[in-house]
C-alpha cells in the first residue's frame, strides 16, 4: 500500500517536472526562436504555418492568499513548446512568423499583468468570492484584445501591423510594469495618486 503511494507521488512529481520543461514562461530577455517551437509541423510543405500554444494560469491557495498582498509570482504567462510548431521557409517569411508569435505572447503576459493588478486592486472580492470571477472579466478583455490583434495583423501576414501591435503591447506592459511576475506593487493610495 505504502509502496503503491509512494510510486503515485513520484510519478505525478515527474509528470510535474517533464510538464515544466516544455514550458517557457514570458520573459524580457527571451525572444521566441525556431528552436522554442517543438512540436513536427503538420504542413505538406504548400504553404508555411506556424501554431502557438499560449496560456496564462495562476496558482495560489488559502495560506498563500491571506499571507501574502503580492500575488505577481502565482500568475503566469506560459508558452509550451511541445504542443507549438513553426514550419521552415524563407528567411523573411520565418522572421514575420516569430514577430507574430512574439506579439501574441507578449498579449498574453499583458493579460497576465493585468490579472495580477485585479487580483491585487480587488482583494475583497478575491477574498470573498476567489480567483475565478476576477479571472473572467480579463480572459474577456484579453479575448476581445486578442481577436483585434489577429483581425488587423491578418494572423500574422502584416509585419507593419504586428510591429505597431507590438509597439503598443510593450507600452502597455510598461505601465503595468510593477506588476511583472517578479514585481512589488507599491501601495494602493500612492499608485492612485
Amino acid at each position: 500500500m505504502i509502496k503503491n503511494f509512494l510510486f503515485v507521488i513520484l510519478f505525478i512529481f515527474s509528470a510535474t517536472v517533464a510538464s515544466a520543461q516544455n514550458m517557457l514562461e514570458w520573459s524580457a530577455e527571451h525572444s521566441l526562436t525556431v528552436k522554442d517551437f517543438e512540436a513536427p509541423a503538420p504542413n505538406n510543405g504548400q504553404m508555411q504555418t506556424v501554431s502557438g500554444s499560449f496560456s496564462v494560469s495562476y496558482e495560489f491557495g488559502g495560506l498563500s492568499l491571506i499571507a501574502t498582498r503580492n500575488l505577481n509570482q502565482y500568475v503566469h504567462a506560459n508558452f509550451q513548446k511541445d504542443a507549438s510548431y513553426i514550419d521552415r521557409a524563407d528567411d523573411a517569411t520565418t522572421e514575420r512568423l516569430l514577430a507574430y508569435q512574439q506579439l501574441i505572447f507578449n498579449v498574453y503576459e499583458l493579460q497576465a499583468r493585468n490579472l495580477r493588478k485585479k487580483f491585487f486592486d480587488e482583494r475583497g472580492k478575491l477574498l470573498t468570492k476567489g480567483p475565478g470571477p476576477l479571472y473572467q472579466e480579463v480572459a474577456a478583455e484579453h479575448s476581445r484584445l486578442l481577436g483585434k490583434v489577429e483581425g488587423e495583423t491578418f494572423h500574422g501576414a502584416s509585419m507593419e501591423e504586428i510591429k505597431h501591435w507590438n509597439e503598443w503591447v510593450l507600452q502597455e506592459l510598461e505601465k503595468l510594469n510593477e506588476f511583472c511576475k517578479d514585481c512589488k506593487p507599491s501601495k494602493k493610495k500612492k499608485r492612485n495618486q
